[in-house]
């Protein structure tokens, strides 16, 4: 009867340090993506600053670093894989990527209305889309006749990446600077709110549409994910 008091001690000690390390536990997973998204925020940063600067424009990054959170669920397959059908997982994609990847600029892209200002990359891929938008193979250049499909990640974080596509408004502005300087702005006359996966190879073509257009694809509900958003824009 004597330890009974000793034991209960010992044992409300080892209930105090699980809650503790639960908590610490819960604390640090909370953590890990704001940390991510900063770290990769950074990483941005400093590249759209060259890009900005007309003073860079091919950037090395490892392919295993800043991921976006949820690109592995997504049902996004990262740019022509998409179109094509095919049906590549995650895991699949991810491990037959070099260990590092270049990164060519296009210049940057910017939405004035829904404040984004983000790099424009050559190309559209699991990694591209990590450090701003991409625009997909086989479509128009900037200015150019054709489609120019342009991809990007709609973040649950306020003000990254393309978060805010779905508050543009028809009328708006979609400004593409390219490397040199050359200004291309097209102004916004349509948008789909809730296209199928499915369906999205009919849009993301470059004969889809007419004249010089551009349309820009997300992800939609936010952090759902289940549809697609289009933006769509003529050059002015």
């Amino acid at each position: 009867m004597a330890r009974y008091p000793r034991e209960r001690n010992y044992r409300n000690i080892i209930l105090i340090a699980i809650a503790l390390i639960c908590l610490v536990a819960g604390v640090i997973l909370l953590l890990i993506d704001p940390i991510k998204n900063i770290k990769r925020q950074a990483v941005m940063d400093d590249m759209m600053e060259s890009i900005a600067e007309g003073s860079q424009a091919v950037f090395v990054v490892k392919s295993n670093g800043n991921e976006v959170n949820g690109e592995d669920f997504e049902d996004y397959d990262f740019g022509a894989e998409e179109l094509t059908g095919n049906t590549a997982s995650y895991e699949d994609i991810v491990a037959e990527l070099p260990d590092e990847v270049i990164l060519t600029a296009l210049g940057r892209i910017k939405i004035p209305s829904v404040n984004i200002d983000i790099p424009l990359w050559n190309d559209a891929t699991i990694v591209t889309l990590r450090y701003g938008a991409g625009r997909l193979k086989n479509t128009a250049d900037p200015g150019q006749e054709g489609n120019m499909v342009i991809l990007g990640h709609r973040m649950r974080a306020e003000g990254k990446l393309f978060h805010s596509l779905g508050e543009v408004k028809i009328g708006d502005d979609v400004i593409i600077t390219a490397m040199d300087g050359t200004v291309y702005t097209y102004r916004v006359d349509q948008i789909l709110e809730a296209v199928k996966p499915e369906d999205l190879d009919f849009y993301a073509d470059i004969n889809y549409g007419e004249g010089k257009q551009v349309t820009l694809v997300t992800c939609t509900p936010l952090g759902v994910a289940t549809h697609r958003l289009l933006v769509i824009g003529h050059l002015i």
